[in-house]
């Protein structure tokens, strides 16, 4: 597979090392598009990551030059759905990172254009490629009826000490979509949607900064038999967690569900079982993989991509329906 990058930031360094660990000679990045102030950073991760890969500053000319399957979209979240549109009437697959779009008519916007164009749009959210995550959906069904979910997701943002000074990053800004909602909680909505569809109600509560992005909050989901409480916070630590309840037992996820390394199985009267990812493999992997096998021949790839879609235009949809609590 062929790939080209839109970003230079923290997701697409840890992308290219992957690929480079686990996909040698499988995957070939060809080209990075990098802002005029990103571009020896970018020259950086070429050398390091992607030898025969070229730098542009322009976004265009790359999806003219650089031989591609699909384009990674790794920007900030304000502009994933103009980087998307463009690679598409380019005629490029496109992988896009979270969150799909800011907001429910740009999701729609992009599957109309994939259509239209004939490509592949894919929604970034490595949980929903994980076998482990297959798994879980597996056991819930051992639980009966659903009575509560709980994630959380708490983790002290590297760029929240710069916000305090009053400095502006994309993280903390909210036209740039930033925020504990979209950067974080998106993560527990995902993990939510994916196993149980979508809310009746979505709910949301935050704490605000100075310029009024959301620096944590709760996410409240009202389902027909339970509810689900989904916080995140950048402005503190904490221990980061999932659980789902049922009537028959629960299951406990240890750290954050975006990762979701294990997933242990309490049923009433009978012993735990714990549920382990392959260790030797990294988290993203089995994206990138499913994303191979899609260039390689769609028509072999085992690849739910109806499922996929619906679950990221469901977060879109969650996300624009939320009303706000003060």
């Amino acid at each position: 597979m062929k790939l080209s990058i839109a970003g230079t930031g923290k997701i697409a360094e840890e992308v290219m090392q992957m690929l480079q660990r686990e996909f040698a000679g499988s995957v070939e990045v060809t080209g990075i598009y990098a802002r005029e102030q990103s571009v020896e950073h970018a020259i950086d991760l070429c050398m390091k990551y992607a030898p025969t890969g070229f730098v542009f500053t322009d976004y265009a000319r790359m999806l003219a030059e650089a031989e591609a399957d699909f384009v990674y979209i790794a920007n900030a979240n304000h502009v994933h759905h103009t980087y998307a549109l463009e690679a598409m009437r380019a005629g490029r697959n496109v992988i896009v990172e979270k969150p799909l779009t800011v907001t429910r008519e740009e999701a729609e916007s992009l599957y109309d254009a994939a259509m239209q164009y004939g490509v592949l749009c894919m929604p970034a959210f490595s949980l929903l490629y994980m076998p482990l995550y297959a798994q879980l959906a597996e056991a819930v069904r051992q639980l009966g009826t659903i009575r509560m979910v709980d994630c959380c997701y708490a983790q002290y943002s590297s760029r929240y000490d710069r916000y305090l000074r009053g400095e502006l990053t994309p993280a903390f800004d909210p036209a740039c979509a930033g925020g504990a909602l979209m950067d974080l909680n998106i993560y527990n909505l995902c993990f939510t949607i994916g196993l149980f569809g979508p809310p009746r109600t979505v709910y949301h509560m935050c704490n605000r900064g100075f310029n009024g992005v959301d620096t944590s909050g709760t996410l409240l989901l009202h389902y027909p038999s339970f509810v689900a409480t989904l916080s995140a916070a950048k402005d503190s630590d904490g221990t980061s967690h999932g659980t789902i309840q049922g009537e028959r037992g629960y299951i406990s996820i240890p750290g954050s569900v975006s990762i979701l390394r294990e997933f242990t199985l309490c049923l009433r009267g009978e012993a735990p079982q714990t549920f382990r990812a392959t260790a030797d493999r990294h988290r993203l992997s089995y994206e990138f993989e499913a994303f191979r096998q899609l260039a390689d021949n769609r028509a072999e790839s085992q690849l739910n991509i109806p499922y996929l879609s619906r679950v990221a235009l469901e977060i879109a949809i969650a996300l624009e329906r939320k009303q706000e609590i003060v």
